[in-house]
């Protein structure tokens, strides 16, 4: 934590030192956004003509839950790696992040299991055009915890599986019904909302997801060990955003959805079941609520988010893949140059970003 205390603070007093007024090119560049996408510029400006670095502090780790159909047992991950710290650079219609989780962050009951505990997420972001937007991601977590519920023997906590580890490659192609609704502002604040408004985002999530389970004890024989998932689903989640002073905001958002999943399951030294493959339908339902300040330099904020997708097989094996998590960010816009407006300029002219 102090770690991250000392990057805010550091960023704070650097860009404060280097605080630049709004240009005329960009007042400039702004309206002629508007007239060429169409939305109404009374509800929304943009900052593409800016280069914008946003840190963050995270709690998005995932937990993953299992239910042995067989033995009736339930078995649930958490990673060792509770917290995490990132960071985006943000220009025009691309996006790059990083974050990662220091060894103070970690779960302080696991002193032992520490060193071998590690974290790494990496994004891209980027909009084809003004309404349709890709996000990629690759998340990676080993070491992890488990509370484990046995159908006979009643709950175990906290018992370590530092070898464990969870890999995900993710997708998310997005499409904003409302031209004045800035989806932008909400999650990258490339841009602010000016006047509040909402809007219909359809959403295709897809992904694929690896489990390594390695158990350290005989009692653990014939349960779950090895989860490969692959996933397509299809939401239709509604967003608003609440705007006072035109830089003051608050938002609420709901994700429901359902789509199709195939896994392979393998098991611990288990002879006599081999790996099982299964289709099945996944429901999911993803929520989120934020509260924040986006002026033209600074902006920062908060939110509250929560996930969960659930799979069944025929076996009566159960995983869920959920999450409640917060998030905290600070960050600021600061001027291009014009190299960098004529290098991205060529995909804007030529792919019509």
């Amino acid at each position: 934590m102090r770690f991250f205390l000392v990057c805010l603070c550091t960023l704070s007093m650097t860009f404060v030192g280097v605080a630049q007024k709004m240009r005329t090119y960009d007042l400039d560049m702004q309206k002629k956004h508007a007239e060429i996408k169409g939305y109404d510029s009374l509800y929304r400006v943009n900052y593409f003509e800016n280069i914008i670095i946003k840190t963050e502090f995270s709690s998005d780790i995932r937990e993953i839950e299992f239910k042995n159909g067989a033995t009736g047992n339930r078995i649930s991950l958490i990673p060792i790696s509770e917290y995490q710290i990132g960071a985006t650079v943000d220009y025009k219609w691309i996006a790059f992040g990083l974050s990662f989780t220091p060894k103070f962050l970690m779960n302080p009951d696991f002193v032992d299991e520490l060193e071998k505990s590690s974290s790494l997420g990496l994004t891209i972001n980027f909009f084809y055009s003004d309404r349709w937007r890709q996000e990629l991601s690759y998340r990676a977590f080993k070491g992890f915890y488990t509370e484990i519920e046995f159908n006979d023997q009643g709950l175990q906590k906290n018992v370590a599986l530092n070898d464990t580890e969870y890999e995900s490659f993710e997708g998310s192609t997005y499409f904003i019904v409302n031209k004045n609704f800035s989806f932008r502002a909400h999650y990258a604040q490339t841009e602010r909302q000016l006047k509040s408004a909402g809007s219909l985002i359809p959403r295709l999530k897809y992904g694929y997801s690896k489990t390594n389970i390695v158990f350290n004890d005989g009692q653990f024989l014939n349960e779950i060990s090895q989860l490969n998932n692959f996933y397509v689903i299809a939401q239709a989640g509604y967003l608003y955003t609440f705007v006072l002073n035109k830089k003051w905001f608050a938002s609420l958002g709901m994700h429901p959805g359902i789509g199709y999943s195939y896994n392979e399951l393998q098991y611990n030294d288990a002879t006599e079941l081999p790996t099982t493959t299964f289709n099945s339908l996944t429901f999911a339902l993803d929520g989120e609520i934020a509260l924040g300040y986006n002026a033209y330099r600074w902006f920062f904020g908060t939110s509250l988010n929560f996930r969960n997708s659930n799979y069944t097989n025929n076996q009566e094996d159960e995983f869920n893949n959920l999450s409640d998590y917060f998030k905290v960010y600070l960050g600021y816009r600061f001027n291009d140059n014009k190299p960098m407006r004529k290098f991205f300029g060529w995909f804007e002219d030529t792919f019509g970003f």
